[in-house]
């Protein structure tokens, strides 16, 4: 039961952070429903709760954020972003929670007004670098393919 409720929590928080990543990716919310074969529709009742997010379109938001990752070595805020967001959430208090999710809102509204690159990355040092007491985390090599996959997957074998 415990790990259920882990993959619900980790579904619920890429859903309440869905707009923000998609914004700091340089997504249209068009762009992103093309890119897992949903309607730009879909992808607003999903980032303003209107509808649940499902475990499939959790894997494929996931898989496309991993290859933009992977393939878009200039945008140094997205990895950043979701390793704070959804790689370590379990990590940090409610409190904490709360306050990196306001950071990265206005990460998101800075990137929604242009900017992007150095520019961006500058920006969410400023706001997130704080947090940590230091430098952001290094993230070269944090989206291995897989590990967020095989964590939330792991039990539906038994």
């Amino acid at each position: 039961m415990e790990s259920k409720n882990k993959q619900t929590a980790q579904i619920a928080c890429l859903q309440s952070n869905l707009s923000a990543i998609r914004k700091i990716a340089g997504w249209t919310s068009e762009q992103l429903g093309d890119r897992i074969g949903v309607t730009k529709q879909t992808i607003s009742n999903l980032e303003n709760g209107k509808t649940q997010m499902t475990l499939t379109q959790y894997i494929a938001i996931r898989s496309v954020i991993d290859f933009e990752i992977q393939t878009n070595k200039e945008n140094t805020v997205l990895p950043q972003v979701v390793e704070i967001l959804l790689n370590r959430d379990e990590e940090y208090t409610d409190e904490e929670r709360e306050k990196i999710s306001e950071m990265v809102q206005t990460i998101a509204a800075t990137a929604s007004g242009g900017i992007s690159g150095k520019a961006l990355a500058a920006v969410s040092a400023g706001l997130l670098g704080g947090i940590f007491g230091g430098p952001l985390i290094a993230v070269g090599g944090i989206v291995a393919g897989t590990t967020w996959l095989a964590k939330i997957l792991k039990d539906k074998k038994k």
